[in-house]
């Protein structure tokens, strides 16, 4: 097979099995006039999501994408034009990538759902390759009729250049050019653990291109006829976390039956699809996800969300409504759009239209109304609009035994875990997996002279308070990993590092109002907020997520705060109220 050759400055060894964090850190949010905009910051370093805000204009619509470094240090985003690096600056030589082909009719391409995506590049550990597409109007007989995409191109990022800030070393490098669904950009990793598929359909056909990345390069894209015609519409494509499914949502409000969904057997040796199946329904613009066990499909149509199980022989008879919109307002109405499953296994959807709020699967893996929707369940710092980061599962690894297990790579497995406490309970603890490469086996050791467990996500309740050591150790015929947490049960709060570091008190200084977030379940948490003289000056009930304290009308100067949990202090600090205006 001809390939195009990438000019990358360093080879070496593939650094496969580390952290593999590379999405680990999600930005959202947009420009504009007072304190609620701006952008959110979510992380999910050691399993949980931390919520934080950035004081940076990076504005985002339906195209957004992010990569961080192998240990989950945040290194870079897109927002279908500029990449910008961990400063929020413009990378050097990252700016203005996507200028339209066409001249007349060009459309912006932040508007594109899934139309970017990082991805590492196989044996170059120093690099990663952006691909991204171009957006324009489809034009017939003169009249505009539809949005396609005419080009899919990529830059390379050396990722140590610039004091490690990053630099692209290669830019604007057209390598599918046609006219094109728009967006419903995907990439799934090879059989063999390392390398790259690429999956882009045409407009309204039956063709599909595919792309391998690998240690060479982008080879020449092939083509494959799939056996049913699929209408572009909005939506989003995605494969199933194991690499097994393709599943592409398409929706067209104009025509009746005009949506689809299609599910697709895929080969990740060959990169081939297989055994589409194909259901038409009424519907309009929504998105798509599939639990990380890979065996449930979740879609938005409007107003509405349904599971479907993949391992059904009728996959249309299992479809259940699991949300219905509840007609929450913020201000405007707080729908379903864009999903994206998360590092911590949940799956997070955003709306459409402008909000602080997040949808959110809590258990994504259970059937029906087990997984748990919670409709804005999330609340971050900014608004954000339409968009979440499109992001590929990183930590997949090979298919162990196939023709295409070539490169000695076994699936070693990778510990990791998240925890919550009960809210009414503070002893009664949670624990669930998050490990990867295909673990066999699980043993849980709590710390505390109990048998243990060797369930996946057992629950535990400690006998008293203390600081109890838990470790997962996971195993399968390739071999064992073991990761360990400190958990502080009970004892007091503010001796608790990792909840001090759940409560997080912003701006400083502060104008109109502060931000307070709590990423732990506190009981019954109060804010409090006293003058130098010690009195109170205002006290206010907190929830998980993202809590305003509207301060207005406060007098400049500093002041003191408390967050109390069942009447305990668990942490304190100190803000500055700037002048009015400042």
């Amino acid at each position: 097979m001809k390939t195009r050759l990438l000019i990358i400055l360093f080879c070496c060894i593939p650094l496969l099995f580390q952290a593999q964090k590379y999405d680990n850190t999600w930005v959202t949010g947009y420009a504009g006039v007072g304190p609620q905009y701006g952008n959110s910051f979510l992380t999910f370093t050691d399993g949980s999501l931390i919520i934080d805000s950035i004081y940076a204009s990076a504005p985002f619509q339906d195209n957004n994408t992010s990569f961080s470094r192998f240990d989950g240090q945040f290194f870079a985003h897109f927002n279908g034009n500029h990449i910008r690096d961990q400063s929020f600056l413009g990378m050097q030589n990252g700016t203005y990538l996507n200028e339209e082909i066409s001249i007349n009719y060009d459309m912006s391409d932040d508007d594109l759902t899934q139309g970017a995506m990082f991805l590492t590049c196989p044996g170059h550990p120093d690099s990663v390759m952006l691909i991204y597409m171009s957006s324009e109007y489809l034009v017939n007989s003169g009249l505009v009729t539809d949005v396609v995409s005419s080009d899919i191109s990529y830059a390379i990022i050396k990722m140590s250049d610039n004091d490690g800030k990053g630099k692209v070393v290669e830019r604007k490098k057209s390598f599918v050019h046609d006219t094109l669904q728009f967006g419903h950009l995907q990439a799934v990793k090879h059989a063999n653990g390392r390398d790259w598929w690429i999956l882009i359909m045409e407009y309204s056909g039956n063709r599909f291109y595919r792309i391998l990345f690998d240690t060479l390069g982008l080879h020449t894209p092939e083509i494959q006829s799939i056996s049913k015609k699929v209408y572009a519409g909005a939506g989003m494509n995605k494969f199933s976390p194991d690499g097994t499914k393709y599943v592409g949502y398409n929706g067209d409000t104009f025509l009746p039956n005009g949506s689809s969904i299609d599910i697709f057997d895929f080969d990740r040796c060959t990169g081939l699809l297989s055994n589409q199946q194909q259901f038409k329904m009424k519907g309009e613009y929504g998105g798509i996800a599939i639990s990380p066990n890979s065996r449930y499909l979740y879609q938005a149509l409007g107003d509405t969300v349904f599971q479907y199980d993949l391992q059904s022989q009728n996959i249309w008879d299992t479809r259940t409504i699991v949300a219905l919109y509840d007609g929450f307002e913020d201000p405007f109405q707080v729908k379903f759009y864009q999903f994206q499953l998360a590092p911590d296994n949940k799956i997070y959807i955003t709306a459409t239209t402008s909000t602080q709020y997040l949808h959110v699967i809590n258990q994504p893996d259970e059937p029906g109304l087990n997984c748990d929707f919670r409709q804005h369940g999330v609340k971050l710092l900014k608004f954000y609009y339409a968009s979440i980061p499109n992001h590929p599962n990183y930590r997949l690894g090979p298919v162990d035994g196939s023709s295409c297990d070539s490169l000695g790579i076994d699936n070693l497995p990778k510990a990791w875990y998240r925890y919550e406490q009960d809210t009414l309970d503070q002893l009664q603890v949670s624990f669930h997996d998050l490990s990867f490469y295909e673990p066999g086996s699980w043993t849980w050791d709590f710390g505390d002279g109990s048998p243990g467990s060797t369930e996946r996500h057992p629950g535990h309740l400690f006998d008293h308070p203390g600081i109890y050591q838990v470790c997962l150790t996971v195993s399968n015929g390739y071999g064992t990993d073991t990761h360990c947490k400190t958990l502080y049960l009970g004892v007091s709060a503010q001796e608790n590092p990792v909840l001090q570091s759940q409560i997080l008190v912003s701006p400083n200084p502060f104008n109109d109002f502060l931000s307070v977030s709590l990423s732990a379940a506190l009981r019954s948490p109060v804010f409090h907020l006293y003058d130098l003289a010690g009195r109170e000056i205002c006290t206010s009930k907190m929830e998980l997520g993202i809590n305003e304290v509207k301060l207005a009308a406060l007098a400049p100067g500093l002041y003191f705060w408390q967050v109390r949990s069942g009447g305990e202090v668990v942490k304190t600090g100190k803000v500055v109220k700037a002048s009015n205006g400042e």
